[in-house]
């Protein structure tokens, strides 16, 4: 059974703490074959409950789309908040993807409307939403999340520390109990464009760096920590629309690669097993920083809080940390 043939009012909400998401899914009998089907992966944390939904019900407000055409000036909004998430890099990763490709499927919406007075705004991709707001009273941010269906799946993707409790009231409203609320989230690395600029990229001769190819994506997303049913078709979109690296050696095979998420940040960092440390993982990061500062974006990184490796690898390359990410 596909979590889309789940129809009746019973929820179930899954805290990848491990990938920094809340996911909040419509379900009924698959609980028990979901469950199945995540025990072969660990680090994958996951909560079950049910209930009885009390869906929000608000006739004052409704999602209004933001033209294409106004995504720039939306962008702008945000000009000195380019090193923080769903900020600056997001808006302009989604609008290159635009540009690039017609059929790429993203929205981006508005409280009634009204998103120049303080930049409020939900974006969705996939089943992604990211949110962000300019003002700090945050009642308008957490009536745009009032307005989504939740009848439908969707995950509240990389928001900012600050929004924790807004994020948590609005799940506690669809229906979630206090207690079932739990979130764990990631350092946000950040380094300074210049510096990115600065980085050697260029590959050891017996290496070749390149493009990720949809035919990876089987690989990237076997050894990812925090996959999950659906995350393969997940990983093919960002191998699509999003730019990527992938190490490949003198026989042609993919040893590393790094990914761009749609939060405009480096993602996906891995090295396999028989290549580690033998500095691909700096190889990678060099090269996909370089690439987003020639771009003109902030160089970003989120990494989960108790993977020490990477974030030892982000600060021995002058990463620091500006935020936390939910």
């Amino acid at each position: 059974m596909t979590v889309e043939e789940c129809v009746t009012k019973e929820y179930k909400c899954i805290l990848n703490s491990a990938n920094s998401k809340t996911h909040f899914i419509s379900s009924n009998q698959c609980l028990n074959e979901w469950d199945d089907k995540c025990e072969d992966s660990p680090k994958y944390q996951h909560v079950f409950y049910q209930f009885t939904c009390s869906c929000i019900t608000d006739t004052t407000n409704e999602l209004i789309e933001i033209a294409s055409s106004q995504w720039e000036k939306l962008r702008n909004l945000y000009g000195n908040k380019r090193i923080y998430s769903c900020s600056y890099n997001l808006l302009q990763t989604l609008i290159d993807c635009v540009k690039q490709n017609e059929n790429f499927k993203v929205s981006i919406y508005s409280l009634n409307g009204d998103w120049e007075t303080d930049g409020t705004f939900i974006a969705k991709f996939y089943n992604q939403i990211y949110c962000n707001t300019l003002s700090d009273n945050f009642q308008r941010l957490l009536d745009i999340l009032n307005c989504l269906d939740n009848t439908q799946e969707y995950w509240v993707s990389g928001y900012q520390e600050r929004f924790s409790s807004t994020v948590k009231q609005h799940f506690l409203l669809c229906g979630l109990l206090e207690n079932e609320f739990k979130e764990e989230g990631t350092f946000w690395y950040h380094l300074p464009i210049e510096e990115a600029l600065a980085f050697q990229d260029k590959a050891p001769h017996h290496l070749n760096l390149r493009h990720l190819e949809e035919t990876h994506a089987d690989q990237v997303n076997s050894v990812w920590p925090h996959r999950q049913p659906g995350s393969l078709e997940y990983v093919k979109l960002l191998i699509q629309c999003f730019d990527s690296v992938g190490v490949f050696d003198e026989g042609n095979n993919l040893i590393a690669w790094c990914l761009v998420a749609p939060l405009g940040c480096l993602s996906l960092l891995q090295v396999i097993d028989s290549h580690k440390r033998q500095g691909l993982g700096q190889l990678a990061v060099r090269y996909m920083s370089s690439l987003l500062a020639r771009k003109g974006l902030e160089v970003t990184a989120p990494v989960v809080f108790n993977n020490i490796a990477s974030r030892s690898l982000f600060e021995k390359m002058g990463f620091k940390v500006v935020d936390k990410k939910i």
